[in-house]
């Protein structure tokens, strides 16, 4: 009897502590997700002044990437998948100012780019100046 309620007591526990799992794995995917996008942002500034060529930062909804290639759209530098495969977003939990946006190698970028990540209640803003810095913002 007394092992029964034993391991009725650690099967309440562990029902419990089963929602928190699973809310802490969700906001490490979502802080992983805007580290990777920091990233690659800070990238296309690099890349656009090692190359001396305007780079292009544009986001592929429909396939749920971020794409940095040439303005014309034949040579790739880096692609970050946000799909189901890599971070698990599904359409509408990544949200894009604009896109495509051009940066030139003198160090700046055509406009700012506000880069929203909202999935099941954790919310991560990403915010890139025309000069290059980009930030997360925590609670936005």
């Amino acid at each position: 009897m007394e092992l029964l309620i034993v391991m009725l007591i650690m099967g309440v526990m562990a029902q419990l502590s089963m929602g928190r799992v699973h809310a802490l794995m969700n906001q490490q995917r979502v802080v992983h997700a805007a580290s990777a996008i920091r990233n690659d942002l800070e990238a296309a500034f690099q890349i656009a002044a090692r190359n001396r060529k305007p780079v292009q930062i544009k986001w592929d909804a429909a396939n749920q990437q971020f794409i940095i290639g040439d303005r014309s759209g034949s040579m790739f530098y880096r692609k970050t998948n946000l799909g189901r495969q890599a971070y698990g977003f599904q359409n509408g939990e990544v949200t894009v100012s604009q896109s495509p946006l051009q940066v030139y190698p003198n160090g700046l970028a055509a406009d700012e780019l506000v880069i929203t990540i909202n999935s099941q209640g954790v919310k991560k803003m990403i915010k890139m100046s025309r000069a290059g810095l980009v930030q997360v913002v925590q609670n936005p």
